[in-house]
């Protein structure tokens, strides 16, 4: 009840107003955890990790200020080149609703424009029809096999698919399941480790991290951002499916990838096809 009266005065005083969202400024109190602060809100602890970046490298501490979205949604930071169209299908939703959710007359972006994606709206084109969604919409940049390495120049073998998307894209769970790790590991850089039954699935270079290891992640939750870390040559995700700690190739548990964003017919907008 205590945090309730302290909740409405919140916003009531701090809450910033945002197109057709807001971000309340919660000072952490005494007693307080991710998960509790999660509940309270009704959001899930990777939107308020993703909101706030530092709750991965520090603990949480009395009287810190966390910025927490209403609705539960996310931001993206617009790119040189991009389109909506190309920010819809990243968050694999439609131009249509983006324009909705952030009260856009037109389809005009600029870099460094900041759109707002609910959460109520992400997913409406992700592709169930195999194993695993695919966890990023974007251009597979190296597949899975013998090549020679971008920066030793050697011939290696890459364990994983690489999926080349602008720095900042949203990461989603391929499959439901536990995180394992989550933070840098060599050559991986940013890593988070995802054990779902008898797979374990590995996202490398993050810009971002949104989870914490013990979480428990579901299908299509966002949990990470495309980054450029650990030995990469340029923005991408390191996706890996292993089988009893053993690697295989991730692309026999994807649908096709001319087929990584599917809409419903009955969910075509302006972002549509």
């Amino acid at each position: 009840m205590k945090r309730g009266v302290l909740f409405t005065i919140i916003v009531m005083i701090a809450a910033i107003s945002l197109a057709k969202y807001f971000v309340v400024n919660y000072v952490v109190q005494r007693g307080d955890s991710i998960c509790s602060i999660s509940q309270d809100f009704g959001i899930s602890p990777s939107t308020l990790i993703d909101w706030n970046p530092d709750l991965t490298k520090k603990p949480l501490r009395v009287g810190q200020i966390l910025r927490i979205p209403q609705p539960e949604g996310y931001i993206y930071e617009v790119k040189k080149n991009d389109t909506l169209s190309s920010i819809a299908k990243r968050f694999f939703t439609t131009v249509e609703d983006i324009m909705i959710a952030n009260d856009m007359k037109n389809a005009i972006i600029y870099p460094g424009e900041k759109i707002f994606v609910p959460l109520s709206i992400i997913g409406k084109a992700f592709n169930d029809e195999r194993v695993f969604l695919w966890p990023v919409y974007g251009k597979i940049s190296s597949p899975y096999g013998w090549r020679i390495h971008p920066i030793t120049k050697r011939l290696s073998f890459h364990t994983g698919l690489d999926i080349a998307a602008p720095e900042g894209t949203p990461i989603f769970a391929a499959e439901s399941g536990i995180v394992t790790f989550a933070g840098k590991k060599a050559g991986y850089g940013l890593l988070i480790i995802v054990k779902s039954g008898r797979y374990q699935l590995l996202y490398g270079h993050l810009s971002r991290i949104c989870v914490y290891t013990g979480q428990f992640v579901k299908k299509g939750q966002l949990i990470g951002r495309v980054g450029n870390t650990g030995l990469s040559t340029g923005p991408h995700l390191h996706f890996e499916v292993r089988i009893e700690g053993k690697h295989t190739n991730p692309v026999v548990y994807l649908p096709s990838s001319r087929r990584m964003y599917v809409l419903k017919k009955s969910q075509y907008g302006v972002g549509g096809k």
